[in-house]
């Protein structure tokens, strides 16, 4: 017998893939954010790293930072030394930056853009790359010319825009397994019946009049505030049943305070 049969309800997400998006660092300064952004890549499921003339190649550094999850990025990295050669294979290419500009927009926030790098309609996915500068500098008005479309992702203060690689990556890429309905699905919850809700509200009224907490003469009448609280949350059979267990608890307490420590 198969160990999932065909009526059995798989609730996993299907996503659509990312491999077709590609991740292209352009003059990368530092080993250990080439060994980050391919983490990041990996964690978030997109295709292969591109390097374009690389300041610093610490392969010692940059496995270390990568992690051993990340090995199928790291065997296929691919260097070039020209922008332009290594951006020849794709068909959209979105560029990524902090600074503004008059000719560097119109900008996009990774929200807006995410759908565009996912396959519509059943299409073949186009071959994308994103872009991103050196980390000091970002890329230029110059580099910005090769790109369809630039993405700026939105910072608290303008002054503190400037992202580290991973953390550019990481963005993007979760908005991409958002937009590719990657949200798992929300828990479903079962509220109690009625007839659970009562009886669990006898147990606290009689636990709060015995206590002295509720009058004895009207106690429905104070027990609506406390009702107000539960009803803020739809409390499940479970739930009930706790707190059932705490009235209890407390009215043996009550009766045995000998036998309490």
């Amino acid at each position: 017998m198969p160990r999932n049969p065909v009526n059995k309800l798989d609730r996993r997400p299907v996503m659509l893939s990312r491999r077709h998006i590609d991740v292209v660092l352009m003059e990368p300064q530092k080993s250990d954010n080439i060994g980050t952004t391919a983490r990041a890549m990996a964690n978030m499921g997109l295709g292969r790293l591109i390097l374009v003339r690389p300041r610093s190649l610490n392969w010692e550094l940059i496995e270390a930072t990568a992690t051993s999850h990340s090995g199928r990025i790291l065997k296929d990295i691919v260097i070039h030394q020209e922008l332009e050669e290594a951006l020849e294979p794709y068909g959209l290419v979105i560029g990524t930056t902090a600074r503004v500009g008059n000719r560097r927009g119109p900008f996009y926030t990774p929200r807006q853009l995410v759908s565009e790098l996912l396959p519509q309609n059943g299409l073949e996915p186009i071959a994308s790359a994103i872009l991103f500068g050196p980390e000091r500098m970002g890329l230029s008005t110059e580099d910005l010319r090769h790109c369809q479309k630039v993405v700026r992702i939105p910072t608290d203060d303008p002054e503190t825009s400037s992202l580290n690689l991973a953390q550019a990556v990481l963005i993007l890429g979760y908005e991409l397994i958002m937009a590719a309905g990657g949200e798992p699905e929300a828990p479903k919850i079962k509220p109690a019946s009625h007839d659970e809700l009562n009886g669990m509200y006898e147990d606290l009224s009689e636990t709060l009049i015995h206590i002295g907490f509720l009058p004895a003469d009207n106690p429905e009448h104070w027990l609506m505030n406390i009702k107000k609280i539960f009803n803020r949350s739809l409390l499940t059979t479970g739930e009930c049943n706790l707190w059932r267990g705490v009235c209890r608890q407390i009215r043996w307490a009550l009766s045995n305070t000998d036998k309490l420590r």
